[in-house]
């Protein structure tokens, strides 16, 4: 059904809580006392650093972050020995500072920016099976709201925002009922325009995340396939769209939808993002396996491991040319493949004849680099040149001056093109000129040299004869 209320969340049993967060915490219990407190380790030749080490302990576990509009990181915090414990942090002149805490429920799974305002859910209690969500604007941080509580119609798994001022969430109508999209837009407050959020998809399977890549392009994956497969979904911007405002009269559906499949044994995900190529990044998640970053390639879906970690890898998100993921201990940064050189002029002057060489740097990224030289002529065909290396070399020719120069890299999730280079090829100085040259220059040895004799405190005299 599209754009209908969700219905009033019946009670979850006892029973049914502590399996629910026994899933989610049981992998982050081994990783805040064992020794894969470093953070998840790399494969495929990707490069996993840290960003924000969090000191994981039988207490303490960070679960979700992100950045407000002015680059500063907010975080959440709970207690991975199923203890009642919800905190939320900014860091604040390179320190948290604690904005919110409660005793008596469990951390939520998402916290999210959109526009001005940090959204967060809490994960409910020993009786509570539905989640409250919870929002501040980044300016006053002090000032924690309550956005939807229960009763409300709705039980959210997590937050996504598409620009500033657009709510899609992943949840359930009833408590523990099959996963829903949700949607409202945002007033200038932070305050759902539509409360409870309007139902625009039916999914089924347990809720997870969702994400929208640069063509708007909408993808999701359950956080639990009862199947033990997972499958991303994916509908473009005008199905989204349409579902949104009930044109048709039919919300999203997961039939003939399918995009990718988690590889075995993955059968959830708990993150979810794009890079601006499209292509797609997962955090998967099985009971009983390591948690592993993998990347789907937008070309042809293809999955590749980036990183695995021995407890359970949790939010997920794009910056800066960086995929970011949290774990208990802490927020580890991906750098994606980027290309730089080190010249400061983007034309390279040679004179004819003489050795041009042209380099490039290529630096993060995930498995095997490889490089491609193009030469540009004026009637703009690129003509492959060169060999498999970061560098290129040629001898400067005349048909050379005036043709552009520049390097696809490539490693294997998606190229990136280098800057170009702009060739002028100057002719060499003639020697024939050289006696005109000569005499130039001694004529003005022998003016500088009368002018020494005419001024002050010259001693020496000079004949000049003719």
């Amino acid at each position: 059904m599209m754009n209908k209320k969700a219905t009033r969340p019946q009670s979850a049993s006892l029973s049914l809580l502590v399996i629910r967060h026994s899933l989610v915490w049981l992998a982050v219990i081994s990783a805040a006392s064992s020794a894969v407190a470093q953070g998840p380790s790399s494969l495929n030749q990707a490069l996993i650093e840290p960003y924000y080490v969090f000191p994981a302990s039988s207490e303490s576990a960070l679960v979700s972050f992100d950045w407000d509009a002015s680059g500063v990181l907010h975080y959440t915090v709970g207690d991975p020995n199923y203890g009642l414990k919800l905190e939320v942090y900014k860091i604040s002149q390179e320190s948290p500072s604690l904005i919110y805490q409660t005793t008596t429920a469990w951390v939520g799974s998402l916290l999210t920016c959109i526009g001005d305002h940090i959204f967060f859910n809490d994960g409910g209690d020993y009786t509570r099976g539905d989640f409250n969500y919870l929002f501040y604007n980044v300016s006053n941080p002090g000032s924690v709201m309550p956005l939807l509580e229960t009763p409300y119609g709705a039980s959210l798994w997590g937050v996504t925002g598409r620009g500033t001022a657009e709510f899609f969430a992943s949840g359930s109508t009833e408590t523990w009922g099959p996963a829903a999209l949700f949607y409202s837009p945002l007033d200038s407050s932070g305050m759902l325009e539509s409360t409870p959020p309007v139902v625009f998809g039916e999914i089924g399977d347990s809720p997870g995340p969702m994400a929208f890549d640069p063509s708007g392009n909408l993808y999701y994956v359950p956080g639990y396939a009862y199947s033990g497969t997972a499958t991303i979904y994916r509908w473009n911007a005008q199905e989204v769209n349409a579902a949104i405002t009930g044109v048709g009269g039919m919300g999203l559906q997961p039939t003939g939808r399918d995009w990718a499949t988690l590889p075995t044994p993955y059968d959830g995900a708990t993150g979810l993002g794009a890079d601006p190529y499209g292509n797609i990044y997962v955090t998967a998640t099985s009971w009983g396996a390591p948690s592993q970053l993998i990347v789907f390639k937008a070309t042809d879906a293809s999955p590749i491991v980036a990183a695995e970690y021995g407890g359970r890898l949790e939010t997920l998100r794009y910056r800066d040319n960086d995929i970011y993921v949290s774990c208990a201990d802490g927020i580890f940064r991906m750098p994606l493949l980027q290309v730089t050189t080190s010249l400061e002029e983007e034309t390279v002057e040679a004179t004819l004849g003489q050795t041009v060489i042209v380099s490039v740097e290529a630096s993060g990224g995930i498995g095997e680099k490889k490089y491609q030289w193009y030469r540009v002529d004026a009637q703009k065909t690129a003509v492959p040149v060169g060999g498999n290396l970061p560098h290129y070399s040629l001898t400067a020719r005349t048909e050379d001056s005036g043709a552009l120069f520049y390097c696809t890299v490539s490693d294997e999730v998606y190229s990136v093109e280098s800057p170009h280079f702009l060739l002028t090829v100057q002719e060499p100085v003639s020697t024939a000129t050289f006696p005109v040259l000569l005499f130039f220059v001694s004529s003005l040895l022998v003016l500088g040299i009368l002018s020494l004799y005419s001024g002050k405190g010259v001693t020496s005299k000079l004949k000049i004869s003719g």
